[in-house]
């Protein structure tokens, strides 16, 4: 008798412990993480009627102070438009800032970056960046990882192959991809980070997507909560539709000189994301590019797009 209830009590434990290790919702914590956007990072150029190029080193350099004052983030990222221009004093001169940081750092292609006829092409730009940044090792210009469990990074390539232009594109081969990684990573809370948003901030014909219904409908896809980080556009906005997440953040360069620490709360039955809007501490250089930006409060936004938090259930 003894026998059978020690078998039995055995068995029990065996269920409990099977139900524990395989029944569970795929989730992990929290995780926060920093995004910058278009630092343009320029040597021996001059200000343009609102970008400060004369400036990047110092706010690049006050950013990464800022960044470095947080604690226990997972990454930086920056959505682009990194350089002003396709010139290999500036890529070096981003890389050495970037590389000031206590965190690993990635970064997305944008239009500014990079030229077909220049030496910094897409093959070169991440040549310049793997062999002076020891965490990037990618040999794609779109690429993915998993940067703590619950979580999967999906970086785009929107950028034109064929020469510099405002307009994001993403190819069929990319889409594809993207669906692949989208299809393996249902149970993880996904991060999408590009250059060119996909739900734009505000109107203009001459930056948008020439394929962005194409790509939504991959994302229209999948139920599992989705974010999409983007530049491009200089402004601040944040827009909740359905399970995915659309978020503009401005530029380093230009007023008002922000970036973004993100942080995300992935619980079993919802994804919780809570932003923080960080200013430069350089006062005077923002003042400066207020004064030169008409229509400041559409890139400042209204206070829902620059600190708040944003709930997107499971389903």
């Amino acid at each position: 008798m003894r026998k059978l209830l020690k078998d039995c009590l055995f068995i029990m434990f065996v269920v409990v412990i099977m139900f524990f290790t395989t029944s569970q919702p795929s989730f992990s914590g929290t995780m926060k993480f920093a995004q910058l956007s278009d630092i343009h990072y320029s040597v021996g150029r001059e200000d343009t009627s609102y970008k400060l190029l004369s400036h990047t080193k110092e706010l690049l350099n006050d950013a990464v102070s800022q960044i470095n004052n947080h604690k226990n983030l997972k990454f930086v990222i920056v959505t682009g438009d990194g350089i002003d221009a396709p010139d290999k004093r500036a890529l070096d001169g981003m890389i050495e800032g970037l590389n000031g940081l206590n965190y690993p750092w990635y970064i997305t292609v944008g239009n500014h970056d990079t030229a077909p006829s220049s030496y910094i092409n897409k093959l070169n730009f991440l040549k310049e960046i793997r062999a002076k940044n020891k965490n990037f090792t990618f040999h794609s210009t779109y690429y993915s990882f998993k940067p703590q469990k619950g979580f999967r990074v999906i970086v785009m390539d929107g950028a034109s192959n064929e020469g510099r232009s405002p307009h994001g594109s993403y190819s069929e081969e990319e889409l594809e991809w993207l669906d692949d990684i989208l299809s393996q990573s249902q149970k993880d809370v996904v991060l999408i980070f590009q250059h060119f948003p996909l739900v734009t901030p505000y109107d203009s014909k001459s930056h948008e997507i020439r394929n962005a219904e194409e790509y939504k409908r991959v994302l229209e896809k999948y139920k599992m909560p989705i974010a999409v980080f983007s530049g491009h556009y200089h402004a601040a906005k944040i827009i909740k539709k359905d399970n995915i997440l659309h978020v503009s953040t401005p530029a380093l360069v230009s007023y008002p000189n922000s970036f973004r620490i993100i942080e995300i709360k992935n619980q079993s039955k919802k994804a919780v994301f809570k932003f923080e809007f960080c200013e430069t501490g350089l006062k005077d250089l923002q003042q400066t590019a207020k004064i030169r930006i008409v229509g400041d409060s559409i890139f400042y936004g209204k206070e829902k797009d620059r600190e708040t938090e944003i709930i997107i259930e499971k389903k």
